[in-house]
């Protein structure tokens, strides 16, 4: 009897554990990406090149992505000041958009103009080397950026949302960006979350990093920052919303996502909420 006992209890401890690393199992892959997956698979099967041969393959591949790049930022600049209202793709108003107005925390009474999305939207991705990006406008209002890197490999992806005003008033001003992120960054890869404003009669432009983090999981996170410029009375000005995610594999694989769907459902993405100009 006491044999059978001490089974019983043995039996259900067992019990327990395997139902408690199963629902841990479960539990954290709801948070999981695909990226996740094909990340721990590549790093498995990396073969590098001799050190010396790595690191060449690698510069080479990273000179042709920043090449890539500053021809992106460039051509988006041009748009920018040459006042292209143009969309890249069809895409429809989100529900519900109206109500960021109403519920809207960032406005005061100083505020003399608030974007609750951007009409004006373009978007560029690419890279060297064996890896993947991408960047897409799901909605006005609805950023996906994503970069990966495998072995050498750079990539990259930039997403810009921009509109237009003329101050009245010479001075300073406040310009507050509020946004939510969900997703994923790993050593070795990095998203940068950009106010630019730009003088459109002279192309000058002021840019600040409102938002860099350090790698980790990021659910749904808030993130609000104000940052002041000088602006001219008469001046059109251009003020710009860019999200930048890049990955560089010297040996180990790496991401960025902000563009892949979880396992559990949840979309990865950058939520553009609003930005608001006050004097």
């Amino acid at each position: 009897m006491k044999r059978l006992l001490v089974t019983l209890i043995i039996f259900s401890l067992l019990l327990m554990l395997t139902s408690t690393v199963a629902y841990a199992k479960s539990f954290e892959e709801s948070n999981l990406s695909a990226w996740d997956i094909e990340l721990q698979q590549q790093r498995e099967a990396e073969k590098p090149l001799p050190l010396e041969e790595g690191i060449k393959k690698f510069n080479e591949n990273k000179a042709i992505a920043d090449q890539q790049k500053a021809e992106a930022d460039q051509k988006a600049l041009e748009q920018i000041i040459q006042g292209a209202r143009t969309s890249p793709g069809s895409v429809e108003i989100p529900p519900g958009l109206e109500s960021k107005k109403d519920t809207d925390s960032v406005t005061s009474a100083d505020v003399v103009k608030t974007w609750y999305y951007w009409a004006n939207r373009d978007k560029s991705d690419g890279g060297s080397g064996i890896g993947w990006s991408g960047s897409s406008w799901a909605a006005y209002d609805d950023i996906r950026n994503g970069s990966r890197a495998e072995l050498y490999g750079d990539y990259w992806a930039k997403a810009w949302g921009w509109d237009y005003y003329t101050p009245s008033t010479t001075g300073n001003y406040s310009v507050t960006t509020k946004f939510y992120v969900t997703g994923r960054i790993i050593s070795g890869s990095s998203l940068a979350v950009k106010v630019k404003v730009t003088d459109t009669s002279t192309g000058q432009t002021v840019t600040r990093t409102i938002f860099n983090p350090s790698p980790g999981y990021f659910n749904n996170q808030e993130v609000i920052a104000t940052e002041q410029f000088y602006l001219y009375s008469g001046h059109e000005y251009a003020f710009t919303f860019e999200t930048e995610t890049d990955a560089s594999a010297l040996v180990t694989a790496t991401f960025s996502d902000f563009f892949e769907k979880e396992f559990g459902g949840t979309q990865r993405k950058i939520y553009f909420y609003s930005m608001s100009l006050s004097i």
